[in-house]
């Protein structure tokens, strides 16, 4: 899905947890997610101290957008 919304010239950060499979189709915003079952959030924090990691992966993903791409290069949350 990411290769195709770029296709047509809207930016992506594919936020996953296996970056290997989105490096072999050449996506070129990856951020490292926690886990596969939740790749933004982790279940052993409390609800508030959660959120506050969410929201540090969505602005994190969204700084990504503010720059060029590289295919197959993964940034990590910290």
């Amino acid at each position: 899905m990411v290769k195709e919304i770029e296709r047509v010239g809207i930016p992506v950060t594919q936020i996953c947890a296996v970056v290997d499979i989105a490096k072999s189709v050449g996506s070129s915003r990856i951020l490292r997610g926690f886990a596969i079952t939740c790749p933004v959030g982790n279940p052993s924090l409390s609800p508030a101290d959660e959120k506050t990691s969410r929201r540090r992966y969505v602005e994190k993903a969204l700084d990504m957008l503010t720059r060029p791409g590289k295919r197959g290069e993964v940034e990590d949350i910290l």
